[in-house]
């Protein structure tokens, strides 16, 4: 799993836990990785929108890898797992807007401010991510896709 992929499911995860009245501290994040890493994401986040299907409680690791594991499975038999969606989108554009994204999301902790010194993403890195999500926004002619206190004035005028 990497980093977009690790984030990507950790959204998802926050989410779900969110939906059960549960935060996500850093110490259950690596736990939750550690114990998901050999899946993939695609599967994880599918077996995460099954959980909530039938779940009362929120999830554990053990009953998220059981769906997994179980995923396909009819009359004995295991189907073929479809493999997530190919993007042409470039890696560096795709961190840049899962970073911006994860800053936006509603319910998001980091929305005291954009720029989080005790990110795993550098303070520079923020900022390269900041200016490339406006670029592309401009670029593809999306300004809604970043608000107003978060445009850049010499990417929007």
């Amino acid at each position: 799993m990497d980093a977009v992929e690790r984030d990507d499911f950790v959204h998802a995860l926050g989410q779900t836990l969110a939906f059960y009245g549960k935060d996500l501290s850093m110490m259950q994040t690596s736990f939750w990785v550690t114990a998901c890493g050999d899946k993939s994401v695609f599967q994880l986040k599918r077996a995460l929108i099954e959980y909530t299907k039938v779940g009362k409680f929120a999830p554990k690791p053990a009953d998220i890898l059981s769906i997994v594991d179980n995923m396909g499975a009819r009359h004995g038999r295991k189907e073929k797992t479809l493999p997530p969606p190919v993007t042409s989108c470039p890696p560096e554009v795709t961190k840049a807007w899962m970073w911006f994204i994860g800053r936006m999301a509603k319910g998001s902790k980091n929305l005291d401010g954009l720029f989080d010194k005790h990110s795993d993403v550098d303070v520079a890195t923020q900022e390269k991510y900041l200016h490339t999500i406006n670029h592309e926004a401009h670029k593809y002619g999306t300004p809604d896709a970043v608000p107003e206190e978060f445009k850049l004035k010499e990417v929007w005028g």
